[in-house]
Order: structure tokens, then C-alpha cells, then sequence
């Protein structure tokens, strides 16, 4: 990011370079989100079928323990809300590297070698858009 001082007001700048870097991030998390042996035993477990060593922690059987079934149908419960919001963080992330990849086509040619703040919110708009189209609703950014 550069500030260049024009009189008394101040510009700051983000650089195509700032904003490709964050899209390889933003693409290394949904790797992580998709890949991660423990987030993708979720649905599984959302369902009552706890599988894998993790599966152990839970109580068995619920004809010999009543707290049981409580207890997996409150796992249960965790693991469909927490599948849910990962869902929605995983629209957030392919659509925040999607937009910040494309930033000269969204912006055009006058967007030059950078954007300036008023253009960043506008990408991250955009970003928030995309993102509630693919996965329910998200709060847009305040300037």
C-alpha cells in the first residue's frame, strides 16, 4: 500500500501486487476448509454418525446411559451449525479470491497499477455480493 500527499490530502493506495497476494490467500483457507480431514467428517456427524478417533468421545449407548442420546443429538446439532457457517465462509473466500483476481476487469483500465479506497470498497462489495448469492446473507461493509 503507498499514501501519496497531494496538499493537505492524503491518498492511499492498494497495489495489484497487495491484492493478488490476498486472493492466494483467500484460495490457500478454502484449501484448508476442503481438505481438512476433521471439517470434512462433518456431514457425517451432523447426521448422528460419528466416525474416526473423535467418534470415541462421544457416549454409546443410550439404553444403558439415558444422558446419551441427548448428548449426540447435541453433537449433532453443533456439527450441522458449524457445517453451515463454514459453508458460508467457504462462499466468502472462492468469491473473495475470484474478485480480487479480477480486479482490473472489474475496475477497467483506469484503475491503473492500484485502486484507492473508494475502489476497494467496491471490490469488497462486490465480494459480499457474490458471496450471499452462493450462501445466504452476509452484512455489507459500512465506510
Amino acid at each position: 500500500m503507498a499514501d501519496d500527499n497531494e496538499g493537505d490530502e492524503s491518498v492511499t493506495s492498494i497495489t495489484e501486487d497487495v491484492l493478488l497476494e490476498k486472493a492466494t490467500k483467500f484460495e490457500e483457507l478454502l484449501l484448508e476448509l476442503t481438505s481438512d480431514t476433521v471439517l470434512l467428517a462433518l456431514p457425517d456427524w451432523s447426521a448422528g454418525k460419528p466416525n474416526g478417533d473423535f467418534g470415541q468421545i462421544l457416549p454409546g449407548n443410550p439404553k444403558q446411559l439415558n444422558s446419551a442420546a441427548r448428548v449426540q443429538a447435541g453433537f449433532a446439532a453443533v456439527c450441522t451449525q458449524l457445517e453451515g457457517a463454514l459453508d458460508k465462509l467457504q462462499g466468502v473466500t472462492k468469491s473473495g479470491s475470484i474478485n480480487l483476481r479480477s480486479v482490473k476487469e472489474i475496475l477497467g483500465d483506469a484503475a491503473g497499477d492500484a485502486v484507492d479506497v473508494t475502489e476497494m470498497w467496491e471490490i469488497l462489495g462486490m465480494i459480499q455480493r457474490d458471496a450471499q448469492q452462493s450462501s445466504g446473507s452476509t452484512p455489507s461493509p459500512e465506510k
